[in-house]
């Protein structure tokens, strides 16, 4: 058993519900206690961590990533050994995939595999979400085991017709109807198909191929269509549902509404969709900023914000689902239609919230811990997770916020050759994590082991 004692000492200390200067001590995986700096005496400590100048969080809970994923052709860049080195160096703890099965396959088994192959190859915490292509007896019979196996969320898609993962109206409303009975929660990815199609089909034939009419093609009203659709919907079969890479205007105004009808809907945005707009799309090389929604307008961007600083968005991911840039070049054939979709995004998201959000007044760290740590932490039923309180796990990020650097894909640690932010300077930099006390990071490099992070079983609290 681990007994190790650890005092990390006179930081300045940032929760959802405190800021302040404290000292935690930290016996074995969990922390102790918190108190002012001085509180405790050092000399009955086996390890002193100086945390003065640095601000002292709860390790960052990442909810949404696509590691070792299929699309399209390629496969994301990052796997489970690859993907938690890189949430290391973003002062991430604990980070949630989907795994991936086939149209039909087993929910079960796949948790089964995805727990085999990945046995001693995480750095950090992890746990899994499950996807869900069809609505048919097998996969409804499935989701209450599902969840008492530790994996309570699935998520859905309303697009993707063309490659099988298309929920219709009558699918949604018998998984919502299940969901509500098994105590989980349904992610769900909100694109209305026949309009993205439709647009796409017609652009492909009037000769339309650049890179910009991914945009184009996937219009933000196609995104509000879905999300209107989802909440009529859970009027009919209400359940818990949580909507993913919410990327416009209008989408977190009729997030808000349902919250205010009472509907338990919640949702989140990414890091992308809040700093970068669909000009990317623009030039020769537009298809590494290619995702599904794609890239908005600066209104929506300002929107995100402001919804992100009071709601009704509750978590800010990565949505990391980044591929070779040579591959899904190759894979588009010079079609906007055809690329892979994804980006990688783990390891920037603490920097750069703290960077365009903290620095810039949009919100505060509180409310950046928040985003990134507390609320995913609660909502995907992590309760030793996203708080420093005494019982908690001892998952703690030390971030330097005065150290200043240049963001590209050469001076960050993903297994990616590309940067969605390259050449952008940034503040704020992850100097030291400890994921149930176990140091992962120190002075800005990993020195943790593969074996250390374990399959999290996640419990849902309605």
């Amino acid at each position: 058993m681990n007994t190790k004692k650890t005092l990390i000492h006179d930081g300045l200390v940032v929760t959802k519900d405190f800021i302040g200067k404290y000292d935690i001590v930290v016996r074995g995986e969990k922390i102790e206690a918190l108190g002012t700096c001085g509180s405790f005496s050092k000399e009955t400590f086996d390890e002193k961590i100086n945390a003065d100048g640095l601000t002292v969080m709860p390790g960052l809970v990442e909810p949404h990533v696509h590691f070792d994923a299929p699309f399209m052709g390629g496969t994301t860049d990052h796997d489970l050994l690859t993907g938690t080195k890189a949430c290391a160096y973003g002062g991430i703890t604990s980070v949630i995939s989907f795994s991936n099965q086939s149209k039909g396959a087993s929910l079960i088994q796949n948790v089964k595999d995805w727990d085999e192959k990945n046995r001693g190859r995480a750095y950090v915490d992890w746990s899994m979400h499950s996807l869900i292509y069809d609505a048919g007896e097998s996969t409804l019979n499935e989701i209450p085991d599902l969840v008492k196996m530790g994996v309570p969320t699935y998520k859905c898609f309303t697009t993707y017709r063309h490659s099988g993962r298309l929920m219709d109206d009558d699918s949604l409303l018998k998984v919502l109807e299940k969901t509500a009975q098994s105590d989980g929660m349904l992610m769900i990815h909100c694109e209305h198909d026949a309009t993205c199609e439709y647009l796409t089909c017609k652009a492909i034939a009037e000769g339309h191929k650049d890179w910009i009419y991914h945009a184009k093609t996937r219009p933000a009203t196609a995104e509000n269509m879905a999300i209107q659709r989802v909440v009529d919907l859970m009027k009919i079969a209400e359940a818990p549902v949580y909507i993913v890479h919410a990327s416009t205007e209008d989408s977190v105004r009729i997030i808000a509404d349902a919250k205010a009808d009472g509907l338990p809907i919640h949702a989140e945005t990414c890091t992308h969709y809040m700093m970068l707009t669909d000009e990317k799309l623009s030039g020769e090389d537009g298809y590494l900023w290619i995702c599904s929604p794609p890239l908005r307008k600066n209104h929506d961007l300002n929107q995100l914000w402001i919804a992100a600083e009071k709601g009704p968005l509750e978590v800010v991911s990565s949505d990391d689902a980044g591929l070779p840039s040579r591959m899904r070049k190759d894979l588009s054939e010079g079609r906007f239609d055809k690329v892979p979709n994804g980006m990688p995004g783990v390891e920037p998201r603490l920097t750069l919230l703290y960077t365009e959000g903290v620095l810039k007044k949009r919100i505060d760290l509180q409310r950046l811990v928040a985003l990134t740590s507390t609320n995913p932490a609660k909502l995907f039923g992590l309760k030793d997770k996203g708080t420093l309180q005494p019982g908690s796990d001892a998952d703690i990020c030390l971030f330097d916020s005065k150290i200043e650097w240049i963001m590209t894909a050469s001076t960050l640690h993903m297994n990616t050759d590309f940067c969605p932010f390259e050449g952008k300077k940034v503040t704020g930099k992850t100097k030291a994590l400890l994921c149930r006390g176990e140091t992962v990071l120190r002075d800005y490099e990993l020195c943790g082991s593969p074996g250390h992070g374990k399959r999290l079983f996640r419990r849902l609290e309605h």
